[in-house]
């Protein structure tokens, strides 16, 4: 079965959308979650995928070698964002900051808006929140690998 490179796109963005939730909370002892900073350090943490970790995070009928080959392919090609690496080594790869961010800070506000804070606070039913979040994020972001390829082919 061939994976087109939108469907490679499609899972991380899913990925990205399902871990988003889980990543904006600081996870307490005895179930208890708050908000994390909006700043750099967690928009990489929520959004960023480890290449030792991706068949973990991209759910897709892909090997090793198939899946890293596209990661590279994708980042030659400007579409996904990695930093520097070494041969051989793990590095980290991500969608665009510019449509990272926005997801991040939806889903910062969207967790405020249901009552998480910064304080740490009872997190039953959190795993419901965190599928109405993914939810929302996917409807509004939904098209997500689509306007990647629009815009690098805008910026070419």
């Amino acid at each position: 079965m061939k994976i087109s490179d939108e469907e490679f796109l499609s899972a991380i963005w899913k990925s990205v959308a399902e871990h988003l939730p889980y990543a904006a909370t600081h996870n307490y002892f005895g179930n208890k979650r708050g908000l994390v900073p909006n700043d750099e350090f967690y928009v990489r943490y929520s959004t960023h995928i480890c290449t030792a970790r991706r068949n973990n995070r991209i759910n897709l009928p892909i090997g090793n070698s198939a899946s890293m080959a596209r990661i590279r392919k994708l980042v030659e090609q400007g579409v996904l964002c990695a930093e520097k690496r070494r041969a051989g080594e793990a590095f980290y790869f991500w969608l665009p900051d510019d449509l990272n961010k926005p997801a991040f800070e939806m889903t910062l506000s969207m967790l405020e808006s249901n009552g998480i804070t910064k304080e740490p606070i009872d997190g039953f039913g959190f795993d419901v929140l965190a599928r109405k979040i993914t939810n929302s994020l996917m409807a509004k972001f939904g098209d997500l690998p689509t306007q990647i390829f629009e815009r690098k082919s805008e910026a070419a």
